[in-house]
């Protein structure tokens, strides 16, 4: 038999809790930005398999074959984060009217100014 009408509604009213709406009842757990221990096997996982020398090579081979798929780039980015994005902020093509010198100047002036 199915349950009466009024046990279905009163199941769709929201009982009193001991916890108010969007505070924690565990206030002191997970610090925030840490990985849970299935992330960090996943990744220690991946860095592993990265640096296997026969999965270097069979990497090597697919690529000169074109036959190494997307999941090879999810793997690296997993083990080592993605790269860094470098965009370019002045006008389109900037770079395109520097000549070679003033290129490299303004890139071992970028490099001298980097942080240790």
């Amino acid at each position: 038999m199915s349950a009466p009408a009024n046990s279905r509604v009163e199941a769709l009213i929201p009982r009193p809790t001991a916890f108010k709406p969007r505070v924690s009842g565990n206030p002191k757990g997970r610090q925030p930005g840490s990985r849970n221990r299935a992330t960090v096997e996943a990744r220690e996982f991946a860095k592993q398999l990265i640096d296997d020398d026969e999965y270097r090579a069979a990497l090597r081979r697919r690529m000169i074959r074109g036959t190494a798929g997307a999941i090879e780039a999810v793997i690296w980015a997993y083990a080592y984060g993605k790269p860094v994005d470098r965009i370019e902020t002045g006008p389109r093509g900037a770079f395109n009217e520097l000549t070679n010198e003033e290129l490299k100047g303004r890139l071992l002036a970028a490099l001298t100014a980097m942080p240790d």
